[in-house]
């Protein structure tokens, strides 16, 4: 959770030491997002059938190792690979911390030990900024090498104390062509809208239908196998389609304003990291503070009306952000920062509720790995597609700061479309299903109902 929020605070200082371009400086935080959206459900698979703590330990050591080869790339493509492995490394510690954590404690402590687990993620996530400035201010590098001892004792605490668990009913099939198919098609996607400013229009076009067609074959896939990566099912149920566009929204425009918010602060406005950190704080501190009332706020307001709320006002907040130009005081900016963080609390925490209110207790595992999946790969659609027109915009002869304000736009088009979503689909049952949230994260009563599927993600 850490290592998601620092990296963004280091781009200025990585794009100057390794010479990166903008492409470049893109696929640094989409080669870690693609990675994560292409293997995070299935590795909570493989977990269920071959041992969570074994798989857990593994995504650990390669995290580890991909954070070492990014602090010692020496260029963008050493630095984007070291990503991608991080990536391939986060993707069963997400989904499978959860599971290991409430295996290793008793159904009277799991509320106690969960709330630790819960803490500790939203104050990495809060303190990010902050941590990524005084880091950077010594040596970008050492946001990558911090990594190293942390894992180790993290490799050495869990391999000693945390017990091993598998799930016996889980099937032995995992769709390795549904994997192939979905991680093909993402990727063409992503690279024709990164490289679409130097490549020519033919070449783009080509890659871009290449990447469409194999996501038609991955959805062909998904109707056919008997363990499909995304049940696509699951969208038809109004509720779950309806907070699943919320957070597509939200947590994509998240990524694409924390990619090039830092960057102005740096780069044009002249700040310090430091100084950059402590002034972006604004997007992210208010999910602390309000993602543990949560539960009061929707049994008073009802996740539709809470939801709906925190929609627009991360709408109007990147509304603000459009306003940006060379001279904009930070008036400005705290205004957009503070209204999409305060949206962020708003919805990050009541989004799981609402998406599993109405789901059958028998989908609640993979209903809520694909909801985990939809908010990482938004991440990575959202940074593609505004890094797109901002390149555009570049090109076209306008100023860094007017691209990062007419790329906005995009994530004001994606936030109020998911506003509209939420009003329309997101109900409050009189029968609410299973909530499976603490403070924004999985219940553990959930897996005491569907200990059959523990595949829950932040």
């Amino acid at each position: 959770m850490l290592d998601s929020t620092v990296v963004a605070l280091a781009l200025p200082s990585i794009r100057h030491d390794v010479d990166a371009t903008a492409a470049g400086l893109q696929w640094v935080m989409n080669g870690y997002l693609l990675a994560i959206t292409v293997f995070v459900v299935t590795a909570g698979r493989l977990g269920d059938i071959f041992g969570r703590k074994r798989l857990f330990l593994a995504g650990m050591v390669v995290f580890a190792l991909g954070s070492v080869l990014s602090g010692a790339a020496g260029s963008q493509e050493m630095l984007v690979a070291g990503r991608v492995l991080q990536g391939i490394g986060a993707a069963p510690m997400l989904p499978l911390s959860l599971a290991i954590v409430c295996n290793a404690f008793p159904a009277s402590e799991q509320a106690r030990a969960l709330g630790v687990w819960a803490g500790i993620s939203a104050l990495a996530l809060a303190i990010g900024p902050l941590a990524g400035g005084v880091l950077v201010e010594i040596d970008w590098r050492v946001i990558f090498w911090i990594n190293l001892p942390v894992a180790l004792v993290g490799i050495w605490i869990t391999a000693a104390a945390a017990p091993e668990s598998t799930d016996p009913g889980a099937g032995r099939r995992v769709d390795f062509t549904g994997l192939l198919a979905l991680g093909v098609g993402l990727a063409a996607i992503v690279l024709a809208l990164v490289q679409s400013r130097t490549w020519s229009g033919a070449t783009t076009a080509v890659v871009a239908v290449g990447g469409l067609a194999a996501l038609y074959a991955f959805w062909r896939v998904e109707h056919r196998v008997r363990e499909p990566i995304v049940d696509f099912e699951l969208f038809r149920n109004r509720p779950y389609f309806g907070a699943s566009a919320a957070a597509f929204a939200l947590v994509g425009a998240y990524w694409a304003v924390m990619f090039f918010q830092p960057q102005y602060l740096q780069d044009v406005a002249g700040h310090s990291p430091v100084l950059s950190g402590l002034m972006i704080l604004p997007i992210t501190a208010p999910m602390v503070v309000i993602s543990p009332l949560s539960a009061r706020l929707i049994g008073r307001f009802g996740a539709r009306r809470l939801m709906t709320a925190g929609m627009a006002c991360g709408t109007v907040g990147l509304l603000v952000l459009t306003q940006l130009e060379e001279g904009s005081g930070y008036g400005l900016l705290l205004a957009g920062y503070l209204l999409f963080g305060i949206a962020l609390g708003l919805v990050y925490a009541p989004m799981s509720t609402a998406a599993m209110a109405a789901m059958p207790a028998e989908k609640v595992g993979i209903a809520s790995g694909v909801l985990a999946m939809d908010r990482v790969m938004a991440g990575t659609i959202a940074l593609a597609a505004s890094g797109a027109v901002f390149h555009a915009l570049q090109g076209g002869g306008s100023s860094f700061t007017a691209g990062i304000a007419g790329s906005t736009w995009v994530l004001v088009a994606l936030c109020a479309l998911g506003t509209g979503l939420t009003w329309a689909f997101v109900r409050d049952p009189e029968h609410p299903g299973p909530d499976l949230t603490v403070a924004g994260k999985p219940h553990p009563s959930a897996l005491r109902h569907h200990n059959h599927h523990r595949r829950f993600h932040l």
